[in-house]
């Protein structure tokens, strides 16, 4: 039998690690039979089958590589080409394949993260429709609040008040859940999460803090509807003003919450709870405004007796200093909150010249720089600036005139009337005219004055009585937000005014800054600029007046100067003004002055200030000058502007030393806008 091979001898032992005889372990590396250095895995040989030499060869299974040794006997696989070589294959094989499977773990583990995304996306998005819906559902149902409580319907009013406080606690159940949690990891929609849930925190504070109240206090009183058969009920409408009052700190809290919050890039969400936070801020305004007059909400409701107040509808198309044309005056009776009207009666007669009793000091600015009928004329005495004067002159026209005291003058215009309309809903008349929320400034301002002149005060008086008698029939369910809101508009906007002859009443009046007065604080600056319409016209219809403030400029003194800017368009052109508008609109004669717009100006300094450099681009100019007018320095004369073109008025308004807060300036409301 042949020796057996070396190698055979190291089965047990490491190779390269022979002892030879001595002892002494040897470093020699013997060759030994090397089995396949394929890539490809081949099942290795067992007893049961067969030998190598008998197996069909696998498939790509590389022949068996043997070792050369080199010329002392000894084989060194660092200097073997061919086996150097199939290493550098392996090795780069081996790397291919950990890349691979590397890659192919990533692939996974992103599939993963895209699933899980997909999903939480899903939950989110499901998670944010819900909150959309009871949003959605919330604005209706405040709404609902709103007209049962008005209604007095106290069992409707308390179903709308739990499912109010339902609403947001399933809110704000909602996006606290893991899903929202999840979602505020996200990029971009992420940031709006925070927002969200503090949103819906609000609406909840919202429910408990003032609708709960606010339901158990009016369901506690037995006063009843707060309107009724076109009627207020005077003790349940104080009820309810006392009660806003006392909660009105949780709705300022919620309103400047919400405005510190700032909108998010959720639409579904966004959307339904802006118009909660303009509800809410104007029931902050309505509160607020509230709390100034609900000590003589009683008195001036006529419970302490009947009142008697003047309306006075003022027609911004024959424009006065606080609104226009006193030309329709109604006396309206409220007896423990009863309303009734009187007859309407025009202002369209006149006095001997001299008999309105003006001061020297109006006379000499109203009448004589103005060229008003101020001293003659009921329908011209509100071109004096000051409301609270101008009604004082209305009432002695009033009275002079026969038709008895009045307790106080209300004026408001159609822009206002309009407003409310559109909250009521309209009125058709007997000539099939739809007078509305949309229309109503138009029709009552430009579209009348084509009429027969002999049907256009029937008119009027037709509307008046049908708006008065729409809104006494609507109290009960209007939203009393809405009304509120509509009337701090009103007032905020110059176009409902009031004058209470009571002290105390005037007080809260002005209070509520529906007085109408000029300015009186110095440490809060209010310039005015006042225009009068001198054509005898409608044509202020066609008037697109505007106004600018410019940078300040601080003297030595203190004071601080603005540069101030005015300008009158007349937007007719000389056709229409010769062929399509009628002589009621154009004035008669209009060709006298060019078929322009003659207009009285005012223009007035805050109090303790003064007016310089005053400039005026016009066509004509007429009758400038400097005045002194209830201890404000003034500039009064008038213009004509002809059709297309434009009067400029630049000057400069100083006010009183160290003022506490910028100049602001108060221009006549014209009965449209051109912006």
């Amino acid at each position: 039998m042949a020796e057996k091979n070396s190698s055979d001898s190291t089965d047990n032992k490491d190779v390269g690690q022979n002892v030879e005889r001595n002892g002494k372990a040897s470093h020699h590396v013997h060759a030994k039979a090397v089995r396949s250095v394929s890539p490809i895995y081949t099942k290795s040989a067992s007893l049961d089958e067969p030998s190598d030499s008998e197996q069909e060869p696998e498939e790509n299974v590389q022949p068996v590589r043997h070792a050369t040794p080199d010329a002392s006997g000894n084989w060194d696989p660092f200097t073997d080409p061919s086996f150097v070589q199939e290493s550098e294959q392996n090795s780069k094989h081996r790397y291919h394949h950990a890349k691979e499977h590397r890659t192919t773990i990533i692939v996974r583990v992103i599939v993963a993260i895209v699933v899980v995304l997909g999903i939480a996306a899903f939950g989110v998005y499901h998670s944010a429709q819900t909150v959309a819906d009871d949003a959605s559902e919330l604005t209706q149902e405040a709404n609902n609040f709103s007209k049962n409580l008005a209604s007095g319907d106290t069992s409707a009013m308390n179903t709308s008040a739990t499912r109010i406080t339902d609403l947001t606690s399933e809110m704000n159940n909602e996006v606290s859940s893991p899903w929202w949690n999840i979602a505020s990891v996200f990029p971009g929609p992420g940031a709006d999460i925070p927002k969200v849930r503090a949103l819906t925190g609000v609406a909840n504070d919202l429910s408990t803090q003032v609708v709960t109240p606010i339901a158990e206090r009016m369901s506690q009183d037995a006063s009843g509807a707060i309107f009724s058969d076109g009627a207020i009920n005077v003790p349940a409408f104080t009820a309810l003003t006392a009660e806003l009052i006392q909660v009105q700190p949780a709705i300022e809290n919620a309103s400047q919450q919400i405005d510190a919050i700032g909108p998010t890039s959720m639409d579904q969400i966004n959307t339904p709870l802006q118009k909660v936070k303009t509800t809410l801020d104007g029931l902050d305004a309505a509160t607020t405004e509230l709390a100034k007059v609900q000590p003589y909400l009683p008195s001036l409701l006529g419970a302490n007796g009947p009142r008697t107040y003047l309306i006075v509808a003022q027609n911004n198309s024959e424009i006065r200093s606080t609104g226009g044309f006193p030309g329709s005056r109604i006396p309206m009776i409220v007896d423990n909150g009863t309303i009734t009207l009187g007859d309407y009666e025009p202002a369209s007669g006149h006095f001997p010249q001299g008999t309105i009793p003006l001061t020297d000091e109006e006379f000499s600015v109203v009448g004589t720089l103005m060229q008003s009928g101020a001293s003659f004329a009921p329908a011209d005495v509100n071109v004096v600036p000051s409301f609270p004067r101008a009604a004082q002159l209305m009432e002695w026209c009033w009275n002079a005139e026969d038709h008895g005291d009045v307790d106080g003058v209300i004026a408001l215009d159609p822009v206002f009337l309009q407003s409310m309309l559109k909250l009521t809903g309209g009125i058709t008349t007997s000539d099939g005219t739809v007078v509305d929320g949309d229309n109503a400034a138009q029709v009552l301002l430009n579209q009348v004055y084509f009429l027969d002149p002999a049907k256009q005060d029937p008119f009027f008086s037709e509307v008046a009585s049908g708006t008065m008698e729409k809104l006494k029939s609507s109290m009960s369910s209007i939203n009393l937000v809405d009304a509120f809101t509509t009337i701090r508009d009103g007032i905020t906007q110059g176009r409902l005014l009031a004058y209470m002859n009571n002290a105390d009443e005037e007080q809260a009046v002005t209070a509520l800054g529906a007085d109408g007065e000029i300015n009186q604080d110095a440490a809060n600056p209010r310039a005015g600029f006042y225009i009068y319409d001198k054509t005898g016209s409608k044509l202020d219809w066609y008037l697109d007046m505007r106004s600018s403030v410019g940078e300040p400029t601080t003297n030595d003194d203190g004071s601080v100067s603005y540069p101030v800017t005015v300008t009158l368009h007349n937007t007719t052109t000389l056709d229409q003004m010769q062929h399509e508008l009628t002589e009621y609109i154009t004035g008669i004669v209009p060709e006298s002055h060019g078929y322009g717009m003659i207009t009285s100006f005012l223009a007035m300094a805050p109090a303790g200030g003064s007016i310089s450099n005053f400039q005026i681009d016009a066509d004509e100019v007429m009758n400038q000058g400097e005045a002194t007018l209830y201890d404000h320095d003034v500039y009064a004369g008038y213009v004509n502007t002809l059709p297309s073109n434009t009067t400029t008025f630049t000057y400069t308004v100083t006010t009183a030393p160290n003022p506490a807060s910028d100049l602001t300036l108060w221009t006549t409301p014209t009965g449209r806008s051109f912006a």
